[in-house]
């Protein structure tokens, strides 16, 4: 497997950056690693904070009722997969996997130098 391939496929399937630190381009690996690793950081954020709104709710619901209704509990969480109603969540995705394939392009274009 030559370089290029190598440097594609650690990008695509480890993470993006690593191709670039693997073939010798240090600096442009950590801060592809860092700018995804700030993305990624801000979509978890993101889905744990919806999560713990759905989780306060339920709580809430069951402490009203005494029960848990777990077809509510369904709804929620099939909403939370859904992220149109946030707007920075969705270019925070957009530009997490705009990211990761510059990191793979990039990769196979230095492995080639």
């Amino acid at each position: 497997m030559n370089q290029s391939v190598k440097a594609a496929l650690l990008s695509a399937l480890v993470f993006p950056g690593v191709g670039q630190l693997t073939i010798g381009y240090e600096r442009r690996g950590w801060i592809i690693i860092a700018v995804n690793t700030l993305l990624f950081s801000l979509i978890m954020s993101g889905i744990i904070q919806k999560a713990y709104e759905i989780i306060s709710e339920v709580e809430k619901n069951a402490a009203l009722t005494g029960i848990v209704d777990f077809e509510e509990i369904l709804n929620m969480t099939s909403g939370m997969v859904d992220f149109s109603d946030n707007t920075f969540l969705n270019l925070a995705l957009i530009f997490f996997i705009l990211g990761w394939l510059f990191s793979i392009i990039d990769a196979y274009l230095l492995g080639k130098k």
